[in-house]
């Protein structure tokens, strides 16, 4: 869905955790939400980033249109990636623009470029009352709007 560009890595997502991820996004409209995508990025042709988990944000500072990310949302965001995913890496970062659209904001682009600083790590903005979302990502130094590949699976994943 939407452009893959040839000079960053393009995103893969799982359907299941796409669908997790819209769900998480429409329990409450009323205000921002957001989490963590969890993952890999691997190299084979060319460098590419796959999501196959989510983590939603616990203990963050939720308004309508503010979410901020906590010391507790940092420190619950490593334990339990330490003891559930410990293979997995943070590919990137979630959060709602409830009826505002989808886009960066300037918070949003400061936290992306001081937490989420590396060329593989991606930002998904969800809009559950537009239904809207899209990705975001690194190309030559700034960050862009991109196109992501939902991958189906045909069996049911565990864990």
């Amino acid at each position: 869905m939407g452009e893959i560009f040839q000079d960053a890595p393009p995103i893969f997502v799982h359907e299941l955790v796409l669908e997790q991820i819209l769900t998480y996004s429409e329990q409450d409209v009323s205000r921002e939400r957001g989490g963590f995508l969890l993952g890999g990025f691997h190299e084979d042709r060319r460098t590419y980033v796959e999501v196959r988990h989510f983590l939603p944000a616990h203990e963050t500072r939720s308004r309508a249109a503010s979410l901020t990310f906590t010391h507790a949302t940092w420190s619950q965001l490593n334990q339990q990636v330490e003891s559930s995913y410990p293979e997995e890496v943070v590919v990137g970062w979630h959060h709602t623009h409830p009826n505002f659209g989808v886009f960066l904001s300037a918070y949003d682009l400061f936290i992306h470029r001081n937490f989420f600083s590396e060329p593989w790590q991606i930002a998904m903005v969800v809009d559950p009352q537009r239904q809207e979302l899209g990705f975001f990502q690194w190309r030559r130094g700034e960050v862009a709007d991109c196109g992501f590949v939902c991958v189906w699976e045909d069996e049911p994943r565990t864990g």
